[in-house]
């Protein structure tokens, strides 16, 4: 008996050791990014306090026993219990993980979410693995911190040659701008928040990595500027537009632009534009096609930006446009990366994402997953909403007022990299 009760104690002796080891070792692990904005903390519950800063790590007795943390957008500093949490994320490396073994509803339900993401994220591998569609490659974070470098590097060189640029940071984004910082702030806000919406969109995580390193945006006061810009560093000469996002084959995204005059508008190209690099950075470099990628990009904006009246003003004419002709209009489907709806269609294919939305929004989600996985826009749309795309056309045209609105020429948009 006696020996017994020495094996037990030695047994709970080592247990609480390698407890404090482990407790150790991630207050070492996070004392570096103390007194910065981390990533993630993710509770056996299932909540999650995205980007918060990390006040302190708390300790008793040499051992580690909560995290001290700001939420984002908060003042007030919070305690957790180490007990409790199931994920750290710091710097995009995942610096702590545990199953958790708490029997609380909550925590059950908690530990059955996390399970299901993986199950679809493992689900959603494979079926792009059958579609011959290769995903976008998981980086560590020593990975993350190079393509940061690298970009930083590249804003150097731009403030060169424009030495008014000034750079900020918020989590997701790098941004250099020659706007002056008091009102450059909300904007920036808008970038964050279109970010948490397509996240919530497509069922991503708050605080799971997209970029690749972080988003860059370039942005001027003058137009002249943003114009040299785009000569100099990126081989272009664009004509009547105010901003331009950059997809590279790589995974970097680069979004360039001018302010005018129109503070709204700008927010809300902002916020278009930079959610096309969010969609290429989706899942897999498998192209949306133009008026899907547009349309989002357009519905995006109005959700983030409700005061630009510029997408409701469009999709009045569209409707207008489609009464008239009873059709979308040539080439709205056509496929093939050079494809590109007219700026008429613009309205048309913002209405379309709505209605979509609206019909279901989930499914929605599950249908631009689809197209990002490497099926086709018909099959795509009959998995997700059991039509097809002539279908869709015709339920929207009469959701317009427009019966059996026509698609002319309707192209079939395979998704793939060509």
């Amino acid at each position: 008996m006696r020996t017994g009760m020495i094996f037990c104690l030695a047994s709970a002796l080592l247990a609480c050791c390698a407890a404090a080891a482990r407790a150790d070792a991630l207050a070492d692990a996070l004392e570096p990014h103390v007194g910065q904005t981390i990533d993630l903390v993710e509770l056996g519950t299932g909540k999650r306090f995205v980007r918060p800063t990390l006040d302190g790590v708390t300790d008793r007795g040499g051992k580690a026993t909560a995290l001290r943390l700001t939420p984002e957008g908060a003042t007030r500093t919070v305690s957790v219990p180490l007990a409790g949490i199931a994920k750290i994320i710091a710097g995009r490396e995942t610096i702590h993980e545990s199953a958790g073994k708490g029997n609380s509803a909550a925590q059950l339900r908690g530990r059955k979410s996390r399970e299901n993401r993986e199950q679809q994220m493992q689900a959603a591998a494979e079926r792009m693995e059958k579609n011959g569609v290769a995903p976008w490659p998981q980086l560590s974070a020593a990975e993350h911190a190079a393509q940061v470098k690298e970009i930083e590097a590249f804003v150097a060189k731009a403030r060169e040659a424009f030495p008014k640029l000034e750079v900020s940071n918020t989590h997701e984004f790098i941004v250099a701008t020659d706007i002056p910082a008091a009102r450059m702030a909300p904007y920036l806000a808008s970038l964050d928040a279109m970010h948490d919406f397509l996240c919530d969109l497509y069922g991503i995580p708050r605080g799971e990595p997209v970029w690749l390193g972080k988003c860059l945006v370039v942005a001027f006061l003058e137009e002249d500027d943003f114009l040299a810009f785009e000569g100099r560093f990126m081989g272009l000469a664009p004509q009547g537009v105010h901003g331009l996002c950059h997809q590279r084959s790589d995974g970097r995204v680069v979004m360039a632009c001018h302010r005018g005059d129109d503070e709204s508008a700008f927010a809300h190209m902002l916020v278009h534009e930079t959610s096309h690099g969010f969609n290429h950075r989706w899942l897999s470099p498998a192209r949306l096609p133009n008026w899907l990628n547009e349309g989002i990009a357009e519905w995006v904006g109005t959700q983030v930006v409700p005061a630009c009246r510029q997408v409701p003003l469009k999709e009045a004419k569209a409707v207008e446009f489609m009464q008239a002709g009873g059709s979308v209009g040539p080439g709205f489907f056509d496929d093939g990366p050079d494809a590109h709806i007219n700026p008429l269609q613009y309205g048309i294919a913002s209405g379309l994402v709505k209605f979509m939305v609206a019909r279901d929004r989930k499914q929605f989600a599950a249908f631009v997953q689809g197209v990002k996985e490497g099926l086709s826009v018909e099959q795509s749309l009959k998995n997700s909403f059991r039509a097809s795309l002539d279908d869709l056309v015709k339920a929207y045209g009469k959701a317009v007022g427009v019966l059996d609105l026509d698609s002319p020429a309707l192209g079939r948009f395979d998704g793939r990299v060509s």
